[in-house]
């Protein structure tokens, strides 16, 4: 078979179909011998033979209908000698010549011998050959020759053992698939395969070694050329002497090959399990790169590791955006998605940094900020980048911590030594914060100019909308304002979003700031001592001192029929008492006190692990609630909180002393007693309370000395973090010409067959199944052990959402209907004894089950 002259035939058959005449132009006569043989269906050839006379009186006849004919005109002349001869067919058709433009139109030999032989030899070799035609060594016939011999090499036992002859792909499956051996074996093909693998990467592969051998050859020849191709800067002595290839198109036919390896998820293994093995023959381990050197190398996981312990001293110096976004990228990066670890530590890694990005920025900014302490409050909550951004990288950090496993050998060292860096950065900066914070308040009489106070959030906020539609009132315990702000960004695909700054009541501790959310609470408000060491709020006569007492007022004075339930009454869902009287009610109190019973915990490791998913649960309560037919839903807190560093002594500082009536960590409240530099003390009445009680609090994040009192967690102060609170109004968002949403093919891919190890990774691919493009959904991935989901989400490849774990899928970029493919991380923290599990994609909106894998094996022992 004639390839390359079969290729020109295709092409001239092409300009023929699209345009009908075609005048042809061969001033070099490489064509005129198959110009005599050339057929294509229903289509006249006409040739020059020394007269454009003899050619016009052969063609005129075809040239009157009304379209022009199928006709291809052979001039085996340059064009310009023609004189313009035959201008009418020019005119009426398309010219095919050497050097003609479009592409699909230029018959130069050289040219067409390239294409034709490129998928047969590959780019190189056909590079060569078309040098080598541009020179005249070769012909056409010469070409078609070629052609035969190519194919002969990789379209033959090959071909048919791995189901193609190209070369990247033919090495990518011998690579990862030692089950085509015995084919290889049986049909003596392996001469065949080294000839095709040492033309297209340079490899060496001697006679008289095995299969094996030869694929561990093959390993180490790509990774090494992909490492030291990828390397920036000198190549470090040791790594000189290993050969690569020499050629730049076969090194970079091994870089290529090298990624493609790595780019395909159910060949990773394969891709592991060689690249441990060659970085122990080239002994990286013992290697120095510096952090430029490998920053585009991908290669091996020792040089990962390598990179991840250079970010993390570069941030510890000093931390920068270049430095977190590098971090941030590498959380999708091959080792990433195949070492649930190495996602986890570049994650940490990553908010650290972002973490000490805000402490320079906002350290620089209190020095030169306004001293007003209304600049104060909007600098923490509605600028661009509100300084309240430190306190929510600060927890994600803490979280991120107390969920990554740490080694007992010094491997994690640099990272501990960053950990404590951006812990001792967020302490002096939010202290510092604290304190600039509370002399500017005192010194404007403890008044926030435009800012709403708490006891008035049910009379500006919540009576207008129950007046309107059915409402509901939650109340969340300790839902610091930047805890608010993440939830309310997870919520604002599905609600109309409104988030607003309040001023709590002090002191900052439950008692008082949840009774202070009740009807009637703007209207002279006392706090009052109802037993020892315990206030009560004061409503018009009447004392509030526990949560009975503040749902039977709010029922009492709504003017709505009002119905109470716990955040855990509407979860995983609600039962039938509790839908009746949502149904029924024309206002529904929630309650939450998680966060804060989660921080009142002795065991503070927990806390730090699972306070973040109380927001998650917030979210599924609220989406709950509009399921139940409620319109419109107001979340508020009670107060803040601080969860910084373990008390040392040096942060202790003693009390007052005098008449206690109440003391905490942040807070005495009672009379007489001592003054002193290291607190502030004002009357309560100072704050608009009624009472003849006195205040005391820290200027910063000092603590009082209390007999068994809190060790981290503390609220009750007059800081940013506890003074200040969210006010969270959402009404159901009226979505308008939606567009239809395809349905999706769910397909799970697992990190590993095995859940061996306390980190579990699945990469989540979607694919359109019908007419409609799909809408990329919110999903939360979960391990369950028979009902028990025993898993926390800690990362992903993209989309992934701190506050709650869910995570945004997106499409992919180059195929509209298709998901982005994304590797979620999971962390089961504690121990089962369940054999085998199932894992779930579910949609984070509304919890229905996209895909899952079952019986997936446990065999860690935590």
């Amino acid at each position: 078979m004639d390839i390359v002259t079969d290729y020109l035939r295709s092409m001239i058959s092409k300009q023929v179909d699209d345009r009908r005449l075609v005048l042809w132009f061969d001033p070099e006569k490489h064509y005129s011998d198959i110009v005599d043989n050339l057929s294509l269906p229903n289509t006249k050839i006409a040739r020059y033979e020394g007269s454009f006379f003899a050619l016009r009186n052969e063609i005129e006849p075809l040239m009157g209908a009304a379209s022009p004919p199928r006709l291809v005109i052979y001039v085996p002349m340059d064009h310009e000698a023609t004189h313009n001869a035959l201008i009418e067919a020019e005119v009426a058709g398309v010219v095919m010549k050497p050097g003609q433009q479009p592409p699909a139109r230029n018959t130069r030999l050289s040219i067409i011998a390239r294409n034709a032989l490129k998928p047969i030899v590959g780019e190189e070799t056909a590079t060569s050959i078309e040098k080598q035609v541009e020179a005249g060594k070769l012909g056409l016939d010469d070409l078609n020759k070629l052609a035969e011999k190519g194919e002969g090499i990789t379209k033959g036992v090959v071909s048919v053992i791995f189901e193609t002859g190209n070369p990247q792909e033919v090495a990518l499956a011998f690579l990862s698939k030692e089950s085509l051996d015995a084919k290889i074996n049986s049909r003596e093909a392996a001469r065949e395969l080294a000839v095709l693998l040492e033309s297209a990467f340079e490899v060496e592969l001697p006679d008289g070694e095995s299969l094996d051998d030869w694929r561990a050859r093959l390993a180490r020849h790509i990774l090494a050329a992909d490492l030291i191709v990828n390397l920036r800067g000198e190549i470090p002595s040791q790594l000189a002497t290993v050969k690569i290839a020499s050629r730049p198109a076969a090194r970079e036919s091994c870089v290529t090959l090298t990624r493609n390896w790595r780019f395909k998820r159910d060949l990773g293994e394969s891709y592991v399990a060689h690249s441990l093995r060659v970085a122990k023959e080239l002994g990286l381990q013992a290697l120095d790169f510096n952090q430029d050197q490998i920053a585009g190398v991908e290669t091996f996981l020792e040089v990962e590791r390598m990179l991840q312990r250079h970010i993390e001293a570069a941030l510890s110096d000093r931390a920068t955006d270049e430095l977190v976004e590098t971090a941030k990228n590498r959380q999708s990066g091959f080792w990433s998605e195949q070492m649930p670890d190495v996602q986890a530590r570049w994650a940490l890694t990553g908010v650290c940094g972002q973490l000490m990005i805000e402490a320079d920025r906002i350290e620089k900014e209190i020095k030169n900020s306004s001293p007003e302490v209304g600049d104060i409050f909007n600098a923490y909550t509605e600028s661009d980048r509100p300084w309240s951004l430190l306190d929510r990288h600060h927890r994600h950090m803490e979280r991120r911590y107390h969920n990554f496993d740490f080694d007992l050998n010094e491997s994690h060292k640099a990272l501990e030594q960053l950990i404590l860096k951006a812990r001792s950065r967020y302490m002096e900066v939010a202290s510092a914060m604290a304190e600039h914070f509370l002399r500017s308040y005192q010194k404007n009489r403890f008044r926030m100019p435009g800012a709403l106070r708490q006891v008035e959030i049910f009379e500006k906020k919540v009576k207008p909308q129950v007046a309107e539609e059915k409402t509901a009132y939650v109340w969340v315990d300790a839902l610091r304002y930047e805890m608010a702000c993440e939830l309310a960004e997870t919520l604002s695909p599905e609600f109309d979003v409104k988030i607003e700054p309040a001023i709590a009541t002090v002191p900052t501790i439950t008692e008082i700031g949840m009774a202070a959310l009740l009807p009637g609470a703007q209207e002279s408000p006392g706090i009052a001592p109802v037993a020892k060491s315990k206030l009560g709020f004061e409503i018009k006569g009447t004392i509030i001192k526990d949560r009975k007492d503040r749902v039977k007022f709010l029922k009492a004075n709504a003017d709505a029929e009002v119905f109470d339930a716990k955040l855990d009454d509407l979860l995983p869902k609600p039962k039938k008492r509790i839908q009746d009287g949502i149904r029924d009610a024309g206002l529904v109190l929630v309650t939450s006190q998680e966060i804060d019973s989660l921080g009142e915990e002795e065991n503070l490791h927990l806390a730090r692990r699972y306070m973040d998913d109380v927001l998650h649960q917030l979210g599924r309560g609220i989406r709950t609630l509009r399921k139940e037919g409620v319109k419109a839903i107001i979340i508020a807190a009670d107060h803040g909180y601080l969860f910084g560093d373990e008390l040392e002594s040096g942060m202790k500082i003693d009390a007052p002393g005098g008449d206690t009536a109440d003391l905490h960590r942040r807070v005495w409240v009672g009379r007489g007693g001592t003054a002193d530099p290291s607190y502030l003390r004002a009357r309560l009445s100072d704050f608009g309370l009624g009472g003849e009680l006195e205040i005391a609090a820290p200027w910063n994040f000092g603590c009082f000395k209390v007999q068994a009192g809190a060790k981290a967690y503390f609220h009750g102060g007059l800081s940013p973090q506890e003074l200040i609170i969210p006010v969270i109004t959402l009404t159901v968002k009226k979505i308008e010409g939606q567009r239809l949403a395809g349905e999706v093919i769910w397909k799970l891919i697992p990190g590993s067959q095995k859940i061996s190890t306390r980190f579990f990774s699945v990469q989540v691919i979607g694919t359109a199944a019908g007419l409609y493009e799909p809408v990329p959904p919110k999903v939360r991935m979960e391990i369950k052990a028979k009902d028990e989901i025993i898993s926390t989400p800690i990362s992903a490849s993209y989309g992934f959402e701190e506050g709650t774990g869910d995570v945004q899928l997106r499409l992919a970029e180059d195929d509209p209907r298709t998901i982005e493919p994304n590797t979620i991380t999971l962390m089961i923290p504690e121990k089962t004894s369940q054999k085998t599990v199932t894992v779930q994609l579910l949609d984070a909106t509304s919890g229905a089950k996209l895909s899952q894998l079952e019986n997936v094996e446990m065999t860690i022992a935590i």
